[in-house]
């Protein structure tokens, strides 16, 4: 029997929710990677698709659109996650993204953070968007100005959180209603691998977003559990805080390439440079091997000096990890961690 390609993407997204039981956010991650694959493959058929077309796709990929490795990577892990699970259940022969022999070297890159020019750019562009079309609300003004003024509101809040607490942007985007208690100031995040953990904000100008956004957020209509919403209202996507944060880096005239995730890699650096032990930061960026948080360890001092002097003026940032054993930690100048 004949199993058409597009049919077979539908039963494996299934399966992923259901019988293979992956996250959400996995799952989604499957399904975006997947349709790609199949908008550049055009074959009708799941038997249809063979090493050499799959590696055309990957050359696609790494030539047209010039992705990163690691990117490239998990594409190819996408597709050979898919073709296993047919491969398993006697739909095909074989898996043809195993014959592929797919090996890139990864190098090993250094953490991008934003200096304190960046920051200053970043963080007054999201605040003058949001000033901007507050005076332009007004009786008759219409949905669109409204639209736009929601969408600045939420945007700043997501920016704010995303430096106050480090967190990758799919815990963000995973982030439910109860997941946020604005009164204690506390967010509970569910990162890779099941590892729950509670971040403290307790920055007040971080703090003020996001509960001027949850004014908003509470009136939409829906049953949608997600903190954050995109206009239909739906959760928001990784996608569109990378797009987002992609418009407001070009409005503020950053010229690096960088992404949301500098941020998370911004206050690592800071984290460390204010003398926090290396394991209380990995504890607060919920990796689960010190050795991948040592890779802070290594980012250029001259650039560290440059945001920390930033961070000192502004005294902006005040974030911890909820545990039982904040005596023993250093009280450092702008950095508090709170039991």
């Amino acid at each position: 029997m004949t199993i058409q390609l597009a049919g077979a993407v539908e039963q494996f997204q299934t399966a992923c929710r259901s019988e293979l039981g992956l996250s959400e956010k996995t799952a989604r991650a499957y399904s975006y990677d997947l349709a790609q694959f199949v908008d550049f493959t055009h074959v009708a058929s799941l038997s249809d698709v063979g090493v050499e077309r799959i590696r055309a796709y990957v050359e696609d990929l790494e030539s047209r659109q010039d992705l990163k490795p690691t990117t490239v990577r998990r594409k190819v892990m996408t597709l050979k996650a898919f073709f296993g699970y047919f491969r398993e259940r006697g739909a095909i022969p074989g898996n043809p993204a195993d014959e592929l022999g797919y090996k890139q070297q990864i190098q090993k890159t250094q953490p991008r953070i934003l200096n304190s020019g960046d920051l200053v750019r970043l963080l007054q562009c999201v605040d003058g968007e949001v000033e901007r079309y507050s005076e332009m609300l007004r009786p008759g003004c219409g949905r669109r100005i409204r639209l736009f003024h929601d969408n600045a509101i939420r945007d700043r809040a997501i920016i704010e959180l995303l430096f106050s607490t480090a967190m990758r942007i799919g815990e963000l985007t995973e982030l439910d209603i109860e997941d946020v208690d604005l009164d204690l100031g506390t967010i509970h995040v569910e990162g890779k691998g099941n590892r729950d953990r509670h971040l403290v904000v307790a920055g007040e100008k971080t703090l003020a977003a996001l509960r001027e956004y949850w004014k908003i957020r509470r009136l939409a209509n829906g049953g949608c559990p997600a903190f954050f919403l995109n206009r239909c209202p739906g959760r928001l996507s990784i996608f569109a805080v990378e797009n987002m944060f992609e418009r407001i880096r070009k409005a503020a005239g950053i010229r690096r390439r960088v992404t949301p995730h500098a941020l998370r890699h911004t206050m690592a650096t800071m984290l460390l440079n204010n003398g926090m032990a290396m394991e209380r930061i990995r504890d607060i960026l919920g990796h689960s091997s010190l050795v991948t948080t040592q890779v802070y360890d290594e980012v250029a001092p001259r650039r560290q000096k440059k945001v920390l002097d930033f961070l000192n003026e502004e005294r902006r940032l005040d974030v911890g990890v909820l545990g039982e054993d904040e005596a023993d930690e250093p009280v450092l100048p702008v950095i508090a961690t709170r039991g």
